[in-house]
């Protein structure tokens, strides 16, 4: 044969192999390849290119299903994780991967197909379909997001020194009992210089779990400062007014906010975590503050909660954040309380005094630990994170936060709960040595697991 008669041959068959390839392609089906990349994306791609496909996979398959194992496998600690800011982080990214993966998908089988009559119809389409799948992934995305910033703002990077160690003779080690003073303030909304008309000293010892609560009364007296600190150099003899006057009085001197807000936190809680402490005797590691109009939306938020009330407890005239008229009176019986009732329960001083509230307030903290699920804790935690920023502010890190959480939530490490009131002390001529006697033997309870003899 001659080399002209090869040639022709040649080129007849190189034309034929090529046609046969084309056709081949041509058989596929951009519509289905893109629908496959919505459901798996790059698994189309295999053939053309591997690479691409196992990166399309791995971003929009593996990573979504490794971070749903993860969360599955630490479930114990969800409040935990809905907590932990670089947790929310990864949930926004792997959300907004995920989708891109897919709308990268479609492009690559778009691109593939591009001489294909109507392939810019059929990408269209596909890329409708992937908008309108990913808008719940891009909304848990958002709200992940919105949570990451409300938990920057609500909660410290990460718990810092003691508020306050006293200088004297402890009655434990500190190293083994965390202090955290729980503060209910009667503002609104974005309100952190009220009146703490609610104080609660929580003592968790970290070996065994144990905690104890121990309420102190609103109008305590004579509350005494660190020698040395601006609040005991106006008071040397103690404050003038009662303990829950401490946050709007230092929230009116710009001196003291300068002073108390240096580290960045509540300088109204940092300045009463101070008094509280040197009163006491008693080291204060971190607070948490919350306004009552967010103590109303949290119990919403988890649907309520369960309390046995003794006889008919009278109601207040209002409250603030109230969502509707409040009954005449409470009880007896077992009663559901939503955040208004919850709120008016533990507010109520018509019936009792003072120091049946405080008694109240505690009953009340037990209950939403023992009754919350983890299941309605994180429903909430999503519902309330437009408010949280306004309700809530911590010294605590996110994670401790979540451990103070874990602890309230297991009503058998309730030790002791005890109410710092008659005839025990009188908050109006307090015995300030009698009242650390006291405090002192409910730190050594908590930590022996013997009793105070103060607890009723």
């Amino acid at each position: 044969m001659s080399n002209r008669s090869e040639s022709r041959a040649l080129g007849r068959l190189q034309s034929f192999d090529q046609r046969n390839l084309s056709a081949g392609f041509d058989e596929g089906s951009p519509g289905v390849e893109m629908a496959l990349s919505i459901v798996l994306p790059g698994a189309s791609a295999f053939k053309r290119k591997p690479l691409t496909a196992v990166a399309l996979l791995t971003l929009g398959i593996l990573a979504p299903a490794a971070g749903v194992a993860w969360a599955y496998a630490n479930r114990n600690d969800l409040i935990g994780l809905a907590l932990d800011s670089t947790v929310l982080v990864g949930v926004v990214a792997v959300g907004l991967v995920a989708v891109v993966a897919r709308l990268l998908a479609v492009a690559e089988v778009a691109s593939a197909y591009r001489r294909r009559p109507g392939i810019g119809g059929r990408t269209l389409v596909a890329t409708a379909v992937v908008v309108a799948l990913s808008a719940p992934v891009l909304l848990v995305a958002f709200r992940a997001n919105e949570a990451r910033m409300a938990v920057a703002d609500v909660f410290a990077a990460d718990s810092g020194p003691a508020l306050f160690t006293p200088d004297g003779d402890n009655p434990v080690d500190p190293a083994a009992v965390t202090n955290i003073l729980l503060l209910g303030g009667d503002g609104g909304p974005g309100r952190f210089g009220s009146r703490t008309d609610t104080m609660i000293l929580v003592s968790m010892h970290e070996a065994s779990g144990r905690t104890s609560l121990v309420s102190i009364p609103r109008n305590l007296t004579s509350l005494r400062f660190p020698p040395g600190t601006p609040m005991a150099d106006d008071f040397p003899n103690g404050f003038t007014d009662l303990a829950n006057a401490v946050f709007p009085f230092v929230s009116a001197n710009d001196a003291l906010l300068d002073h108390y807000g240096r580290s960045g936190l509540q300088p109204e809680a940092v300045a009463l975590s101070e008094g509280i402490g040197y009163s006491l005797n008693v080291e204060i590691d971190d607070y948490a503050l919350v306004n009552m109009q967010g103590f109303l939306e949290v119990i919403d938020a988890i649907g309520g909660v369960d309390i046995e009330i003794g006889q008919a407890l009278p109601m207040p005239g209002s409250i603030p954040g109230a969502k509707y008229e409040l009954p005449a009176t409470l009880g007896p019986g077992l009663v559901h309380l939503d955040g208004t009732l919850a709120i008016a329960y533990v507010r109520s001083r018509a019936a009792d005094s003072d120091y049946e509230r405080m008694g109240r307030q505690r009953r009340l903290l037990s209950a939403l630990g023992s009754q919350v699920s983890v299941t309605e804790a994180i429903g909430g935690f999503s519902r309330i994170t437009a408010d949280l920023d306004d309700s809530l502010r911590s010294s605590l890190s996110a994670g401790k936060f979540s451990s103070l959480l874990d602890r309230l939530g297991e009503s058998e490490s309730i030790h002791e709960s005890i109410g710092l009131s008659p005839p025990l002390i009188t908050p109006g001529s307090p015995d300030y040595d009698v009242i650390r006697g006291i405090t002192g033997s409910v730190e050594r309870a908590v930590v022996s697991g013997g009793s105070s003899g103060y607890a009723g």
